[in-house]
């Protein structure tokens, strides 16, 4: 990577002159200005390396940590966080923890080594304490997850709403007995703006009291992240005399797994139990029946929550940012 003593040697000025036109100062000629230009152009250097070259960070890094790279919901996010880094040249650092808070906390240490000058987390195993003591090290960014701390920025979809318009839609269909899947150990209904997980299960809940009626502790489900799990989940259903006839997965992949199966078993989709995914993933619409899902906008997401990170390494700026995305009931066949 160019090197602002390189933008010197190229445009055969001293390094202060160069500093002095990167930083739009007063008294450098106009000739002095296209020299560094042309330097800067053909070595493929950028303002916003120099601020952070001359600030001393100088990494060119940003980590980024999620839970698993095989999530496609995940995937697609590093995609956009990884695209919208390299247009201002930064690389980026892919940990995956596997929802261990160690190797989260290995992440963060790669901010506290200088290997990288900030991180994104993209779902949080540690508490909010340890993420805030890294801030002392470099720049931290929450996408996807949040609470109700202000004091790190976050950008994420507004949960609540989503799944309460995905429970409503449910209820309009006539369905009386409506399953919840989540990734968590539990469900934990609290205050609108707590947690991702918190936020879900309010909007479920609240819809269905909404319309006078109660969420059913039994047809709840739990740590629910894969399309194993999904088909787990419908065996489980089938066993009970009280079955439900309409379920929320916690993501795609549930829902498909569940979907799958439900046909191998003669369940018919959504006749006998009406299937809603979240995210909205290539698979979606690719199943035999097409899967109803929330749709997160996760390029919007990827991208806004690097563009925070570079405009804080860029800008040094006292302010944190709390940005929040809509999420879209997309029906398909499957409910």
């Amino acid at each position: 990577m160019a090197t602002i003593s390189d933008v010197a040697r190229l445009s055969g000025l001293s390094v202060s002159t160069v500093s002095r036109v990167i930083n739009n100062k007063p008294h450098v000629s106009e000739e002095k200005k296209r020299k560094v230009k042309e330097a800067m152009d053909a070595l493929g250097y950028s303002p916003l390396q120099a601020a952070r070259q001359m600030r001393g960070s100088g990494s060119g890094n940003i980590a980024v940590s999620i839970p698993s790279i095989t999530n496609s919901f995940f995937a697609y996010l590093v995609d956009s966080i990884e695209r919208t880094c390299r247009k201002y040249n930064y690389r980026t650092l892919i940990t995956q923890t596997f929802g261990e808070k160690e190797r989260e906390e290995e992440a963060m240490e790669l901010v506290r080594m200088h290997h990288a000058d900030g991180i994104i987390l993209c779902a949080i195993e540690n508490d909010w304490d340890k993420i805030r003591s890294y801030e002392q090290y470099g720049k931290v960014v929450v996408c996807n997850e949040y609470n109700e701390d202000t004091s790190i920025s976050t950008v994420r979809a507004r949960q609540y709403e989503g799944f309460y318009k995905a429970t409503e839609y449910l209820i309009g269909k006539n369905y009386q007995k409506i399953a919840y899947c989540t990734g968590s150990r539990g469900v934990m209904h609290q205050p609108n703006g707590m947690n991702i997980d918190s936020d879900r299960y309010s909007g479920y809940i609240e819809a269905l009291a909404a319309h006078g009626m109660t969420a059913d502790p039994n047809l709840n489900f739990t740590r629910a992240k894969t399309m194993d799990d999904g088909r787990r989940i419908l065996e489980e259903i089938l066993k009970r005399e009280n079955r439900p006839d309409a379920i929320i997965a916690g993501s795609d992949e549930v829902a498909a797994g569940i979907l799958t199966e439900a046909m191998n078993q003669g369940i018919k989709v959504p006749e006998d139990l009406a299937i809603v995914g979240v995210d909205d993933q290539p698979i979606a619409s690719l199943l035999p029946i097409p899967l109803t899902t929330i749709r997160q906008p996760v390029q919007d997401e990827g991208m806004l929550a690097a563009k925070e990170i570079i405009r804080q390494l860029s800008e040094e700026p006292d302010d944190t940012v709390r940005k929040e995305l809509e999420l879209e009931l997309v029906i398909r066949q499957s409910a």
